[in-house]
């Protein structure tokens, strides 16, 4: 986990990261990224709050290179390729399809769904596997690791 956060977003990640940790790893590496995916959604739906403080305007945080952003975005990246097979190089590297998950995560939580955020599970996974299963082994991972995933949540 990250140094000690003396910011609110630095806060707020502490408790997406300890949400998270709580489920990795176990299993195999399709099944983790799917696990990590729905306790974020899931973190997000229970404090949207923090979930916009860490995700507002991340495609601008990005290309800017914010560094408190920067950092989330990097650590979670190398979440992702832990264990991870060879990605297609032509595809998003981890951290692009980290970002891409903060903006749609963003765009839920502004548009005022956050009830509905567990909906996205399946597409963010597909989006999460497809650099490095292809579009069929991401298509085929993401939806039954999913329904298994929300099925055993409390």
């Amino acid at each position: 986990m990250s140094a000690p956060a003396a910011t609110e977003f630095g806060r707020c990640r502490e408790r997406l990261e300890r949400a998270v940790g709580a489920c990795r790893p176990a299993g195999d590496w399709a099944g983790n990224v799917s696990r990590t995916i729905a306790a974020t959604i899931e973190f997000a739906a229970a404090d949207p709050a923090a979930a916009l403080t860490l995700t507002e305007r991340a495609s601008s945080r990005w290309r800017e290179r914010e560094p408190e952003f920067v950092a989330m975005v990097e650590h979670f990246a190398r979440l992702l390729d832990r264990g991870a097979p060879p990605r297609n190089p032509r595809l998003p590297d981890a951290p692009a399809v980290v970002a891409r998950i903060a903006r749609q995560l963003n765009l839920q939580i502004e548009a005022g769904r956050t009830g509905e955020t567990t909906e996205l599970v399946p597409d963010l996974t597909f989006l999460a596997l497809m650099p490095y299963l292809g579009f069929a082994g991401a298509r085929q991972r993401a939806e039954p690791a999913t329904a298994a995933t929300l099925r055993s949540s409390p």
